[in-house]
């Protein structure tokens, strides 16, 4: 089975190695500081078969494209979509403790896979209002435009 590692999951300092063929964007290794320990278990992970790819562009889109639909795209840094994109074009399994990730996943028809943490159980979509006047928002804005108040992000479960 194939597996892509989010960041996370080599920083967790969990036993990854009974994951079967295990696959990580470049980004990955450049969020993992040189010269540390956990570069030290990335050497290590790589030297046991662990594989760096490039996602293609088109799936890179397709993610970005679903992450505006739910939301997700405000919580997910470029590894994240990364991780997702290479999963895409593996169908592989993302493996992440990341609940946005996870969702997004979950958006995408992409299995996943909790490390240290359960999974999520419904897809969520994201949305955003204002404390005072209760306007809604599809995009975050700092100020409600009507009234000033603050508009805070509100979780729409998606069944």
């Amino acid at each position: 089975m194939k597996y892509v590692l989010d960041t996370s999951v080599i920083l967790s300092g969990k036993d990854i190695s009974m994951l079967d063929e295990m696959y990580i964007p470049p980004s990955v290794m450049d969020e993992i500081k040189k010269g540390g320990r956990w570069y030290n278990k990335l050497q290590r992970l790589l030297a046991a078969g662990l594989k760096v790819v490039t996602p293609p562009g088109p799936y890179i889109e397709e993610v970005k494209e679903y992450g505006k639909r739910t939301g997700d795209h405000l919580r997910l840094s470029s590894t994240d979509i990364e991780i997702l994109a290479l999963a895409l074009h593996l169908d592989a399994t993302v493996v992440t403790d990341d609940y946005s990730i996870q969702n997004l996943a979950k958006a995408l028809g992409v299995e996943f896979r909790g490390l240290a943490l359960t999974e999520i159980k419904k897809e969520y979509k994201w949305s955003y209002r204002c404390v005072k006047c209760r306007r809604w928002y599809k995009e975050p804005v700092e100020d409600c435009r009507i009234c000033g108040g603050e508009v805070k992000t509100i979780r729409l479960t998606r069944e």
